[in-house]
């Protein structure tokens, strides 16, 4: 596992990345693959970031996706409940 770590300009603050190289060759060559939480948590060293809008549109999985011409799309658990005769 690999996690990369980006101090601010003073050095005392540790921001974590994802690794996203293996993500960044499926996107290089242009497959369209989806992956669960625990997929992505496998292939980066670090969970999905929890705020939606933040993991489509402002994280670091957003902006690779967006330089290799990507959009991301994020299907949600659901769960239903059914009332049994």
């Amino acid at each position: 596992m690999s996690i990369w770590l980006k101090s601010n300009a003073i050095g005392e603050d540790f921001v974590s990345k994802p690794n996203l190289k293996t993500i960044e060759e499926k996107l290089k060559k242009g497959e369209m693959f989806s992956l669960t939480d625990a997929q992505y948590t496998k292939k980066t060293g670090l969970a999905l970031p929890k705020e939606k809008n933040y993991l489509l549109k402002h994280s670091a999985l957003a902006r690779l996706c967006k330089k290799y011409g990507y959009s991301l799309s994020l299907i949600e658990k659901q769960v239903e409940f059914k009332k049994e005769a």
